[in-house]
This record gives structure tokens, sequence and C-alpha cells, in this order.
């Protein structure tokens, strides 16, 4: 099994609010940016991990915005899940969504978000103990058990074994 990291669509990249994105998309005028340095994500697909998005949002709209991105060499389609905005961040809905990796041939290893709820949530939850959590914000003062703030994803452990992964090449 591959180890996948995994996040929402609005943590890979700065969105505008829904109704304005999907108006963006439509007219093939997407005014997304990037949250994270390319270089990390190619370490860490390069490293041995597979990339991978769970978002409210269609698969169809994830692909776009991705390939807007420059990054769908990265995110492969079976890589990418759609769900409902409310269960998304409830810990027993992910369960159901590590299995469906799983038969997918990828093992969840890290989860990367902007959300609090969600990555307290599944810090919370023993099924999520051996799983990398972090969580995104500029207010240092927001404390997470069980998860890590970050600012880039070149301080998740993912980034770290991959890139010795890539060097041990």
């Amino acid at each position: 099994m591959r180890p996948l990291v995994v996040m929402g669509l609005r943590t890979l990249a700065n969105l505008d609010a829904k109704e304005t994105m999907y108006e963006q998309i439509d007219r093939n005028e997407i005014r997304a940016t990037g949250r994270f340095a390319g270089d990390h994500l190619e370490t860490i697909a390069s490293g041995g991990f597979a990339l991978g998005i769970l978002s409210s949002h269609s698969v169809a709209r994830i692909e776009r915005v991705i390939d807007h991105l420059g990054w769908s060499h990265l995110f492969r389609s079976d890589h990418l899940i759609s769900s409902d905005p409310l269960v998304r961040k409830d810990a027993s809905n992910w369960e159901g969504w590590r299995r469906e990796y799983q038969a997918r041939g990828l093992s969840l290893h890290t989860v990367v978000d902007i959300g609090e709820t969600l990555i307290r949530n599944l810090a919370g939850s023993s099924a999520f103990d051996e799983i990398d959590k972090y969580y995104i914000t500029d207010d240092a003062s927001v404390r997470i058990e069980g998860a890590t703030r970050i600012t880039a994803l070149d301080r998740t452990l993912a980034y770290r074994q991959a890139s010795r992964s890539s060097q041990d090449r």
C-alpha cells in the first residue's frame, strides 16, 4: 500500500467563496493560488507518497482547480474523493473514506487541513492515532492535542521521509 497525504481543496489552494469559484470554473477564469510550495508537493510525491484530496466539491471541480494550479501530475483522479460538506468534518465518516482509499491501494498516512474542527475531531478519535494530523492557521495560540500546527508542507513527517527517500536514490 502506498502511503497517502490527503487534504481538502481549500487546504491545497486559496479559493474565493464557493459561488464565485464555481462561476470562475464555468468561465474558465480560475483565480485560485496554491497554498503550498510546488516543490514541497513534488518532493512528497516523488518520495513514495501519494497525494489526495477529500473535498465537498465535485471531483470534476477539484480536477479543474488542480489543473489550474499546474499540479495535475501529482494528484491522480482515483486519489480524489467528493463528500457532503457537513460530513467531511466527522471522524466516523473518515473511517469509511480510509477504507475507500485502502481499496484503491492507498494507506492513509497524513491529513492536512485549514479547518481546526476536522483535525480536532480526528485527533480526538483513537481510530486515527497512527495518522499524522496537521493544521494550518495563522493563529499561533491555537493548540490541538494530537496534531501539529504547520505553515508549510516541509514541516510534515511525510515531507521529511520523502526527502530522505529521494536522497537515498
